[in-house]
């Protein structure tokens, strides 16, 4: 059976080419491949291509704000021509067409690919992806043009479904962590940060915590697995010496959770002479709990220049609220330790979060600043498989439209934040950021 899967286009006032990387189709490519199927992948988002785009409605009430000098310039279609993806279709003839869909607020394009997958070339299509295991009953019902929808990671989906195309296919079981995802079959020279080769990969998966505001358990369960350090040496020396790849994005939810499994991780990844030279990035953001001195060091000699940090909140009321597990040691020690060793800084907070205010987001803004790292904003919106999404009291329309489960929608407003007042934050950080840079 020929497979091909693709990575679709999508809408947005913005992209971030480095969380583009098509992982998780790496791994379903590898999947169909252990059981005989002959797979390619088309990423319609690599070279990036954009295209401007009227504003849509529902997004309307930002217009004001659009080309202000701290917001966006535009709202714009990313990806390939329509008539481009078709052609690339049709010359690998693949029997049927599966389609990533990751992010919830991008559902309209993988929904707009596929029906024009199924009008033009009359081909069958199926959907992977958390967005497709979160709502799988709510898309059978939304989009017919979809002919299968499946839930949960590639290699417990992937062989069912196989076995309904043909039944009486053996079923070896997989395990995640022994899968080398196909990044053979990208073209190397188009994945770059700068003029440097990447890639993305994962060491482990799932999240032990229970914060309200995330989902990631409903993908990858609670329990917290890592591959050996060996295998994961394996998959990068790969990399590095087979596609030239001098930068390494972990796409992990919890990377230094294991704290002895992480140390040993970046010693040897210091101590081989493949990774000479070589950045790692952590761009999902660490959690801080498991960090000190010894293990910034690491990551620094390692090959860490940047540290992303995911702090949510400084108060720690509203983190209790919301189940968020505090911080061992003194947050503001750790990123000052950071900055001594060499590391530059981002810490991520949400803006917007019910029963956080104003003054209390600006506080931990404001403490944040002040010690010269940078602050990234990340603008509450409602995710899926989260307590806050179940026990959402959020309006209908808001609830009930997808398109604006994003940051980038200032969507969801509360007793303490209007959406006027989501975007003026927004600004205040974006000009104290561009102070820090310039210090």
């Amino acid at each position: 059976m020929r497979i091909l899967l693709v990575q679709p286009p999508f809408e947005d006032f913005y992209a971030t080419p480095i969380r583009l990387y098509p992982l998780g189709l790496l791994y379903a490519a590898r999947v169909l491949q252990e059981y005989g199927c002959e797979v390619g992948i088309l990423d319609c988002l690599n070279p990036l291509r954009k295209k401007e785009r009227g504003l849509p409605a529902r997004f309307s009430s930002l217009r004001p704000w659009l080309g202000r000098p701290e917001f966006f310039r535009g709202y714009y279609r990313f990806g390939l021509p329509e008539d481009t993806i078709l052609e690339r279709i049709r010359d690998f003839a693949p029997d049927i067409v599966g389609i990533s869909s990751l992010f919830t607020a991008y559902f309209e394009s993988v929904q707009e690919l596929a029906g024009l997958i199924k009008a033009r070339l009359g081909l069958p299509v199926f959907i992977g992806g958390p967005h497709a295991s979160y709502f799988r009953r709510e898309i059978q019902e939304r989009a017919p043009e979809i002919d299968r929808v499946l839930e949960g990671p590639a290699e417990d989906c992937l062989p069912g479904f196989l076995d309904s195309m043909e039944p009486g296919r053996p079923h070896p079981k997989l395990d995640w962590r022994g899968l080398r995802p196909a990044h053979e079959l990208l073209d190397p020279g188009l994945y770059k940060i700068g003029r440097k080769p990447y890639s993305s990969l994962t060491a482990s998966r799932g999240c032990p915590f229970k914060c309200d505001f995330c989902g990631v358990h409903r993908m990858f369960d609670r329990r917290i697995s890592y591959r050996t350090v060996e295998s994961v040496l394996e998959e990068m020396r790969d990399a590095a010496r087979g596609r030239g790849v001098r930068v390494f994005n972990f796409e992990d939810d919890n990377l230094s959770f294991d704290r002895e499994w992480f140390m040993s991780l970046l010693t040897a990844i210091r101590d081989d002479p493949a990774f000479e030279g070589s950045e790692l990035a952590a761009m999902n953001g660490l959690c801080v709990s498991n960090l000190d001195r010894d293990v910034l060091s690491a990551m620094r000699n390692a090959g860490f220049k940047r540290l992303n940090l995911s702090l949510v909140t400084q108060a720690p009321e509203l983190r209790d609220s919301l189940n968020r597990p505090h911080q061992s040691g003194e947050f503001r020690t750790l990123v000052k330790e950071a900055r001594s060793l060499g590391l530059q800084v981002t810490v991520y907070i949400i803006l917007g979060l019910p029963g956080q205010t104003a003054e209390e987001f600006k506080e931990t803004a404001d403490g944040l600043l002040d010690l010269g790292v940078l602050v990234g904003p990340s603008v509450y919106y409602l995710a899926p498989g989260s307590r806050l999404f179940d026990e959402s009291i959020t309006p209908a329309a808001v609830k009930n439209d997808w398109s604006l489960f994003r940051s980038s929608a200032f969507a969801v407003e509360t007793e303490h934040f209007t959406q006027a007042q989501l975007v003026e934050l927004f600004f205040y950080i974006r000009r104290r950021n561009l102070a820090v840079k310039r210090s």
